[in-house]
């Protein structure tokens, strides 16, 4: 029986029959954890394989559906050694079992024990490994160290069996952690490794993200992988294609990133924001920033904005450049201003090719006061020029927490929450509705909460719906009480508990929409009231 204490995208980390712990490479030796007999292959005592059904099977052809042997709980993939020098073909495969049992059964991956390429491979997918090869390689003198392998005149087998195993043991811990991604694009000794990260980021993308968390607990872009990464991309194409500007910001204003997090703490953006503060209701400050792309202020307390972290060496790579540029170029053609200024440095002077005619350059010397005296006299003469209207500073503050609700939910919330009043809760602030509190601001995490007045319009919404057999959920809820899931969960969202429409429980999903509906054991969500 499969009983998993933690999954991170399609990765997955628990304990299989009570005795074999996962992701491991299993022992081949005598009483080790794989036991073969003449007729069978047992992978522990509750997993049983016939041989000559293993035999021949999973060989790919083109035009042709691979089929790999069973158990109750694993799918076998036969033919490792083959599928590992032809990665699109490799991850063909996961994928097609993935479609076929989802996360019911584990995948165990024979003819593959490359140290180095476990964190990738789990990252896909793959549970189980064994020995085999690591016998095989062992014999020829390579030895596995942590920044690659050397050679010697002895068998290293014992020496890299406790190298791989460790491997396993830190890849659960990442898992568990929410940090599984960024071991995977710092562990990249094998090029082979680097090769599958890009297909799946890419041809992959898809069944990646369907499963990817919403948010991790921070991002550490040390390399150009992370642009890829699927919660940025997930990011990027909401700000591209679904974000709206708030009503009331008519004149757009580019601002560069800062190193420090919300931006607008930082040493430089306090300046910017003193400068204009007289106008500011009227600009929507957008910040240009990698590996994210660009955040409208009301978002930059949201993930993954406020998350990142990222080396600044004051240059800018071509892929960044170009997802830079793209996203720009979609953002204004859906989202029309008065006017476009951008107040960056020289480092970000290819922008301005993807920005609308007639827009504004005011050029920022950071060591200077003359530059920030300039976006002052340059914004104030447009305000006055064009006579925009006052606005209440109560308004902007509801505009922009619609913005971070539609963001963490979908535009749909918006007709909902438009009408809110919003109220001091100690530290935090709520959106109350016709005297209740509806949803209730968490600025550490920068999203909102659900409660059960909220969750009603959830349900009728049918949005981050979990469904439930008729019980009163307390703590957790298992999958073995789950009916049905939407497909908009992923994991860390917040989501809704309901049993024939009638609400019974929030919390925080701990499984992807996929896990929910074919798992039995495991936390699904973690109930809040």
């Amino acid at each position: 029986m499969i009983v998993d204490d933690a999954l991170f995208g399609m990765a997955r980390t628990g304990k299989l029959d009570e005795s074999i712990t996962y992701p491991q490479i299993l022992s081949t030796v005598s009483g080790g954890d794989i036991k073969i007999s003449p007729e069978e292959l047992f992978i522990s005592e509750g997993n049983r394989f016939d041989r000559r059904t293993l035999s021949g099977k999973g060989t790919l052809a083109p035009g042709k559906e691979n089929r790999y042997p069973e158990s109750e709980d694993l799918v076998v993939i036969t033919d490792g050694a083959l599928l590992i020098q032809r990665p699109r073909k490799l991850l063909k495969a996961i994928y097609g079992i993935r479609n076929q049992v989802s996360f019911s059964k584990l995948i165990y991956m024979q003819g593959v024990a490359d140290p180095y390429l476990f964190p990738v491979l789990v990252y896909a997918g793959i549970s189980l490994f064994d020995d085999s090869t690591l016998r095989m390689v062992s014999l020829r003198g390579i030895r596995y160290g942590e920044l690659g392998y050397e050679r010697s005149d002895e068998n290293n087998f014992q020496a890299n069996f406790a190298f791989a195993r460790r491997i396993m043991a830190n890849l659960s811990l990442a898992i568990k952690d929410g940090t599984l991604r960024e071991v995977v694009e710092k562990y990249q000794i094998s090029t082979k490794a680097a090769e599958i990260l890009r297909l799946m980021d890419s041809e992959g993308y898809e069944a990646e993200e369907a499963s990817f968390p919403r948010r991790t607990p921070y991002i550490k872009a040390n390399s150009l992988e992370s642009l890829r990464r699927p919660d940025l991309v997930r990011y990027r194409d909401f700000i591209r294609t679904v974000y709206r500007r708030p009503d009331s910001k008519k004149i757009a204003l580019l601002l560069p990133c800062s190193a420090r997090k919300p931006y607008s703490i930082s040493k430089s953006h306090r300046k910017i924001i003193e400068k204009i503060m007289p106008y500011r209701k009227y600009v929507h400050e957008i910040i240009v920033t990698s590996p994210v792309g660009i955040v409208p202020r009301e978002l930059e307390e949201t993930y993954p904005a406020m998350f990142y972290d990222i080396p600044v060496i004051g240059d800018w790579y071509e892929d960044e450049k170009h997802m830079i540029s793209n996203l720009l170029r979609g953002y204004f053609q859906n989202n029309r201003y008065d006017a476009v200024y951008t107040f960056v440095g020289d480092d970000l002077d290819f922008i301005h090719d993807d920005l609308p005619e007639g827009h504004i350059k005011i050029g920022w010397d950071k060591h200077t006061e003359e530059s920030l005296d300039r976006l002052n006299e340059t914004i104030s003469a447009y305000v006055q020029q064009s006579g925009h209207g006052e606005h209440d500073s109560k308004t902007n503050r509801l505009e922009n927490y619609i913005k971070i609700a539609e963001y963490q939910f979908g535009n749909w919330i918006s007709d909902y929450i438009s009408g809110c009043k919003i109220v001091k809760n100690y530290n935090s602030e709520m959106l109350v509705k016709d005297g209740k509190p509806f949803l209730i601001y968490n600025p550490l995490l920068g999203k909102f909460t659900i409660n059960k007045n909220s969750g009603q319009i959830f349900a009728k919404e049918n949005r981050f719906v979990v469904e439930i057999d008729d019980f009163k959920p307390t703590a957790n809820i298992y999958p073995v009480g789950i009916l049905d899931a939407t497909e908009d969960i992923r994991q860390e969202d917040e989501v809704v508990a309901c049993h024939s429409g009638q609400v019974r429980a929030v919390g925080i999903a701990k499984m992807p929409f996929l896990a929910m509906k074919s798992l039995r054991k495991g936390i699904a969500v973690k109930v809040r009231n």
